[in-house]
């Protein structure tokens, strides 16, 4: 008789701890403290995640939960569009556009961002047209056979299978990185439904049946030759949905907000997905790790799906204590916790603007001592922690009843201490709106304007070694309105985004100083200028800000590119901040109508691990 172990094949391990990245449903003894254990089966959940910079309908993805893409949709009914974005998990970052604008394509992919497939489509016309993306741009491959549109497809770019077509076909195709080839034909026609897996493992959910073209009630379970009904009756979830995973663990959404997991053997309804979505972009290479985007008539939002033990939650914005005083143009530093406001311009256009400063908790403000200097800070990027900052450079701006108001660039600086301000040395040329980094003994001041914005535009750049300034080379792009941040020293500075004035009121441009030069670096997603910088120079958040309308637009660098964040909860430009890219407090500033005192705290997306449960005989 066959022993255990030849039947199942495993062991149960015996331990003398609980492992530290157990996998879900895995069990162990521990012999330490005596108790068989078990890493607990979760179950699925839909969690909102940051919204597509531009909503679609019909856009075609794929890829994995932290490496997929969306190409091509429309944007209303007969504007077709070309744009692609990639997706790191948490937002979007543009890529390349494919060749040819359409939409209801079907999309391969390998596993990862960088070869995918964009298969037929409509553009007007169906067409046989085949694309490959490479994780930056898109080129031209092996043509359909036969003109397509709204199939299912799996599996990687050299390997694919494709399945159906808007005339109910139910013969099956093979793609194998350069010509089409015949695969087994489903039990009936399929069009408008999803397939998961690979091309020797593949699932099909849903979809139309041929000839009448009604829903389809069965799954399908393809092994590299034949189709088999594994599941013959589904509730019925209609069409023009979305599947991701293998065939031992897939997802099928869309059509509604209904969603609905695989786990091998059986179909289970999970939580419902928040937003009612059809012919959306689906990304799911993963077992139980499904995202939604898109759809519905431009629909931009974003939903993840995770089964599992883990408790995952999104990114987000949080109101957070309200600062002392309505006030914009101020100066910030320190982190989400022990922040510190200074400076500004008071409400009602104060001539002479404000000494007030201000340190936060994470939850409240209280007044700390004064700057002796009157204007609004020179940089809303400040210098240093909650008690070791440096205010560089003011503004004061003129007195509002004479006209012209003249805008008056102040050269000097304060540092404080944790409870007083004191003088230093002033800065050789006097700028405001510009970006600063680093800490009170070795900083870095850059960009700006001598006067009003976009006025005199400055690109210097200028070195603070505790004693006294030096110049450094100059920003590649003149801008006011810069945002910064820094990899914990100034010779790893990075400035983003800004003002070159009309027509571009806002720059994408982002550039990295290594302690002898500034070099361009990747571009931002949207143009934003007076905004807030937070992190570091591989890991930054650009908060808020003027596009050139006030904006709640929030974006991510990794180091490489910009992505999408999730938005802050009301438009603020002009104001401070401090914190990471993880974990950032924006405070003051004005929002779209008035000056305000609103505080708002960043907290990026969370994974934790569920505790291991002890199996008991009870």
């Amino acid at each position: 008789m066959a022993g255990y172990n030849e039947i199942k094949g495993l062991k149960v391990k015996y331990l003398s701890d609980d492992p530290s990245n157990a996998e879900n449903g895995q069990v162990w003894y521990n012999s330490t403290t005596g108790n068989l254990r078990v890493q607990g089966i979760g179950s699925g959940t839909w969690v909102s995640s940051t919204n597509l910079p531009t909503g679609r309908d019909y856009g075609t993805a794929g890829g994995t939960s932290t490496a997929g893409f969306i190409a091509g949709g429309e944007l209303g009914p007969g504007t077709f569009i070309s744009t692609t974005f990639d997706y790191d998990g948490s937002g979007w970052a543009a890529s390349g556009a494919m060749g040819d604008a359409r939409i209801r394509m079907n999309l391969g992919v390998s596993g990862t961002q960088t070869a995918g497939l964009g298969v037929g489509g409509y553009s007007p016309g169906v067409v046989t047209a085949v694309e490959e993306y490479d994780g930056s741009s898109w080129s031209g491959g092996g043509a359909l056979p036969t003109a397509t549109q709204q199939s299912g497809g799996a599996g990687p770019q050299t390997s694919y299978m494709m399945l159906g077509t808007d005339s109910d076909r139910s013969e099956g195709l093979s793609y194998n990185g350069s010509a089409w080839g015949a695969e087994g034909s489903s039990s009936q026609g399929f069009a408008y439904g999803a397939l998961a897996g690979q091309e020797t493992a593949a699932l099909a959910f849903y979809g139309a049946t041929s000839p009448s073209g009604s829903n389809r009630s069965t799954g399908e379970e393809y092994n590299g030759t034949a189709w088999t009904t594994v599941v013959p009756s589904l509730p019925n979830q209609g069409n023009s949905g979305g599947a991701g995973g293998t065939t031992s663990g897939a997802v099928f959404a869309g059509n509604g907000t209904t969603a609905r997991y695989w786990d091998g053997t059986a179909v289970a309804a999970t939580t419902s997905m928040a937003n009612p979505r059809a012919n959306f972009g689906c990304i799911g290479g993963n077992p139980g790790a499904f995202v939604a985007a898109g759809g519905n008539s431009g629909l931009a939002a974003t939903e993840e799906f995770n089964f599992g033990t883990n408790t995952i939650t999104a990114a987000a914005w949080a109101s957070g204590g309200a600062y002392p005083t309505a006030i914009l143009q101020l100066g910030g530093a320190g982190t989400q916790t022990a922040g510190l406001g200074f400076g500004g311009n008071g409400t009602g256009g104060n001539p002479n603007g404000s000494v007030i400063s201000a340190e936060y908790n994470g939850s409240s403000w209280t007044s700390s001592g004064d700057l002796n200097q009157k204007g609004n800070t020179g940089s809303r990027t400040g210098v240093g922690t909650q008690t070791a900052a440096l205010c560089v450079a003011r503004r004061n701006d003129g007195t509002p009843s004479v006209s012209p108001v003249s805008y008056i660039a102040m050269n000097n600086v304060e540092e404080y201490n944790g409870s007083a301000w004191s003088n230093s040395p002033t800065l050789p040329a006097a700028t405001v709106e510009s970006g600063s980094t680093g800490t009170t003994v070795a900083a870095l001041y850059f960009g700006g304007s001598p006067g009003n914005p976009p006025s005199g535009l400055s690109g210097q750049s200028l070195y603070w070694n505790d004693t006294s300034w030096t110049a450094t080379p100059s920003l590649n792009t003149s801008r006011a309105g810069i945002m910064s941040a820094f990899q914990g020293t100034y010779n790893a500075s990075l400035g983003f985004g800004g003002s070159t004035g009309a027509p571009a009121y806002g720059v994408t441009n982002t550039e990295l100083y290594n302690g002898s030069s500034w070099t361009n670096l990747g571009v931002m997603i949207e143009q934003k200028n007076r905004g807030s910088g937070h992190g570091t120079s591989t890991a930054a958040l650009a908060a808020a800000g003027q596009n050139p309308s006030t904006t709640t637009n929030t974006q991510i660098w990794n180091g490489t590119n910009w992505s999408t964040s999730p938005s802050t909860a009301t438009a603020q430009y002009f104001q401070g901040g401090g914190g990471s890219s993880t974990a950032a407090v924006i405070f003051a500033g004005a929002d779209p109508s008035a000056y305000t005192t609103a505080t708002q705290e960043f907290t990026g997306q969370t994974s934790v691990a569920a505790p291991a449960s002890t199996l008991t005989t009870s």
